[in-house]
Parts: structure tokens; C-alpha cells; sequence
């Protein structure tokens, strides 16, 4: 069972420099304070009232961020249950737990299980171990029914598809060893409908 330890503080927003428990020990890393602020600047208003999953959720960093920045909730999908009620615990202490499911699953199994939950989120971020090459199947899966933003935390050297299915990339930006890469769904051709980039 993950046990609190080192804390995480929330950047800006309804919660801002409150703490997020992370656990004492092991392969854990939380997103940083840094790329979480270039990512909900990048975001801005859109995170406002969004449905939010966060794969890979850890210890909920994302999460909190996106829900003290305004948005309406946010499902964190983890395999690590002690990770989960590390989040749980951080959301009752925060006064969010009504606006947070915790789900324990492997991430990939999860998205194709639930499309229509992807379909109706707003924003999914997904933030697998760098080195671990399941992000490429979770990002398949999201192709098929993708939500309306999809972003994806991975080392600046894993280089991803243009395309995923039914998901483009439309932006990239790199904060050290850290890239973030944002896909939205496309159609066959370029029209008026296709969402904007963030």
C-alpha cells in the first residue's frame, strides 16, 4: 500500500499551494510543478466546467490541478490501488471528493471498456512511465472513439504518430526531458468543424 510522504502543491487556482500526498517510496512521478503550470496556461478557459480522465493518474497531481483550475470532474484511472486512496484521502481533505472517481485498472483496458465515458470527456490526459510502451496501445484505443482533447506527457524522445485513428497531433511543446502532445479528433478532410487547436 502506497503511504503519504513527499507532497505535490497545487500551482493556481480554488487550491492553490495546497498539498497533494505522494507516496514515501517507489517508481512514482508526479508531474511537475512546472510542466503542470505550461499545460493549464496552455489550456486556459477550456479546463473551465471540463470532464477530465487522467490515465496513469499516480497520485492525482493532474487531477487536483485541473479540478482547482475550475473543472467540473475528473475520473482517475490508475492500476495502483494505494495510489488511489492516496487521491480519495487528498479529495477529502480538499473538500473535491463529490467532483473525483478513482478507478483501479490497467489504463488501456479501461479506455476500451468505456467509450462513451472517453467520448464525453472534454480532456484526457495521459501520462504513462516513460519507458513503458503501453502508452502506444492507450493511445490506439483512444483513437477509436477519441475524447474531444487528448494529451499526452512522454521524454522528449519517444517520438509518437502524426495520426492515431481517429486523433491528430495538433500541438507540442517541451519543457526539458519533458514533452506534452496534444491530439484532437480529425475527419477525412479539413473543415470548419474540426476543433480548434488548443
Amino acid at each position: 500500500m502506497a503511504q503519504a510522504g513527499a507532497r505535490t502543491r497545487i500551482t493556481a487556482g480554488e487550491w492553490r499551494g495546497r498539498l497533494v500526498d505522494t507516496p514515501r517510496s517507489g517508481p512514482v512521478r508526479p508531474t511537475t510543478a512546472l510542466v503542470r503550470k505550461a499545460l493549464f496556461d496552455i489550456l486556459g478557459d477550456r479546463v473551465v466546467d471540463a470532464r477530465v480522465v487522467d490515465l496513469y493518474a499516480g497520485t492525482g497531481a493532474v487531477s487536483f490541478e485541473a479540478l482547482s483550475r475550475g473543472a467540473a470532474h475528473v475520473t482517475a484511472v490508475d492500476h495502483d490501488r494505494g495510489l488511489l486512496r492516496l487521491i480519495d484521502a487528498t479529495a477529502e481533505r480538499l473538500g473535491g471528493a463529490a467532483r473525483v472517481r478513482t478507478i483501479g485498472a490497467d489504463a488501456a483496458t479501461w479506455v476500451r471498456a468505456r467509450p462513451r465515458d472517453l467520448e464525453r470527456a472534454d480532456i484526457c490526459f495521459v501520462d504513462a512511465p516513460y519507458r513503458d510502451d503501453g502508452v502506444l496501445d492507450v493511445l490506439d484505443a483512444l483513437g477509436v472513439n477519441p475524447p474531444a482533447l487528448v494529451v499526452c506527457e512522454h521524454h522528449r524522445a519517444r517520438r509518437l504518430p502524426e495520426t492515431i485513428g481517429r486523433l491528430r497531433q495538433v500541438r507540442t511543446a517541451v519543457y526539458g526531458t519533458t514533452q506534452l502532445t496534444f491530439f484532437a479528433p480529425h475527419v477525412a478532410a479539413p473543415t470548419d468543424e474540426e476543433p480548434p487547436a488548443p
